[in-house]
């Protein structure tokens, strides 16, 4: 994510590659970051407050996407950021569906 651009593979598989991946990111990011908390917060028992925690999941997608500003041959995108948010918001639904 923060690597400069122009150390980056040119592999093109398919169209819309660059955003599949990351969705597939910060999909396994923020499941794993989930996952984690809510083990760590049941085993000091407490429960996390859902409105509290999302958001906390969120600020990393954008993060990345706004020091991208400040990456050599990287920049900001929407789109990037849209998919992004989406990879965070199927990780936070499926999680929460599973448990």
């Amino acid at each position: 994510m923060l690597t400069p651009g122009d150390r980056l593979p040119e592999i093109d598989a398919f169209d819309f590659q660059d955003k599949f991946i990351h969705t597939i990111c910060f999909f396994i990011l923020s499941y794993l970051w989930i996952g984690i908390n809510s083990k760590l917060s049941l085993s000091h028992k407490k429960q996390i407050n859902r409105l509290i925690f999302i958001p906390l999941v969120l600020i990393p997608s954008v993060a990345f996407e706004i020091i991208q500003l400040w990456v050599p041959n990287r920049s900001f995108e929407l789109w990037d950021l849209a998919f992004n948010q989406l990879g965070v918001w199927l990780a936070v639904f499926g999680y929460f569906k599973i448990q």
